[in-house]
């Protein structure tokens, strides 16, 4: 066993025994490529069907989660932060997560590395999470558990196939060295591993997103110029794409931005930054923008 200096703490030089708290596309995905990479992989969803799933299809999966987290040594919270009507972040479902997660490690011999991968707004990690587990657990964080912070770059529709190829891993930890044995089971899929304190990678997360949905925003502004030019917008977006510091992705003028992040995750963060005083919010314009072109596509559908 390799010993990373955390009480109760090793993995196997050839495999780590994983358990997943929350089996949806992140969790699934996250899983799945673990088990393909050799590790002991066990799943745990509040969703019987999602657990039945899952079990047809040859995987370990436990009944609660003290089961799934007992004799682990990393145990991933992969459970989702909707948005609410408001805006903000729903985070009832970490919550619900965090302390059936504190209530089993009071009550398991072995302790896993505990690292959360749900999109959470920067502090949260340190607010919610650090704070909870020191007033609740009965363990001493930093010497019998660990706490980090690995949040996911993964597509709805190609989650698997985006985890064996990261373009980096971001690692947050605020005890100097707590993350290695993290490290240690990305190393086969990238050299490429940064780690950061937790806010930087809760930022990390968001700005990435938060661009994703600025780029598009920004050719579907420009999509609606052209067109009141008399302008090909197709042409204008395919040819700026070929510029190699811009790329093609998000360049094609006439969609909005969707799916499971990029309008929760904007929205998220353009409220936080409002309720920091900051008025100059780019993110704002940037939603008003998708909204513009979601009426426009609903238009155009109806008229065909």
């Amino acid at each position: 066993m390799l010993s990373f200096g955390v009480n109760n703490i090793g993995i196997s030089e050839n495999m780590a025994k994983i358990a997943i708290i929350g089996s949806g596309v992140v969790g699934t995905a996250t899983g799945k490529g673990f088990h393909r990479l050799g590790n002991d992989v066990t799943f745990y969803d509040i969703s019987k069907k999602r657990m039945l799933s899952l079990k047809a299809e040859g995987y370990k999966t436990a009944g609660n989660t003290k089961d799934a987290i007992s004799n682990k040594d990393i145990a991933f919270v992969c459970v989702n932060t909707p948005t609410l009507s408001d805006g903000s972040q729903d985070l009832s479902q970490v919550k619900s997560a965090l302390a059936a997660v504190t209530d089993a490690l009071n009550s398991i011999e072995k302790y896993p590395l505990i690292v959360f991968r749900s999109t959470m707004l920067p502090g949260t990690m340190r607010k919610l999470i650090v704070d909870f587990m020191e007033k609740n657990c009965i363990l001493r964080r930093g010497k019998d558990y660990n706490i980090c912070y690995n949040p996911e770059f993964l597509r709805e529709t190609t989650a698997l196939d985006d985890f064996f190829i990261p373009d980096r891993v971001i690692i947050g930890e605020d005890i100097k060295g707590s993350s290695k044995p993290l490290q240690k089971i990305y190393e086969s899929l990238t050299e490429n591993i940064i780690i950061t304190n937790f806010e930087e990678a809760e930022m990390i997360k968001y700005t990435s997103n938060c661009f994703l949905s600025l780029k598009i925003s920004f050719f579907n502004e420009i999509g609606m110029i052209c067109k009141q030019m008399g302008l090909d917008d197709k042409k204008v977006g395919h040819a700026v794409s070929l510029d190699k510091r811009i790329g093609k992705y998000g360049t094609v003028p006439g969609k909005p931005f969707d799916g499971m992040c990029l309008p929760k995750d904007t929205e998220a963060l353009s409220l936080f930054i409002r309720k920091m005083g900051w008025d100059q919010d780019l993110l704002k314009v940037t939603l008003d923008i998708n909204k513009k072109i979601e009426e426009l596509t609903t238009t155009k559908a109806r008229l065909k």
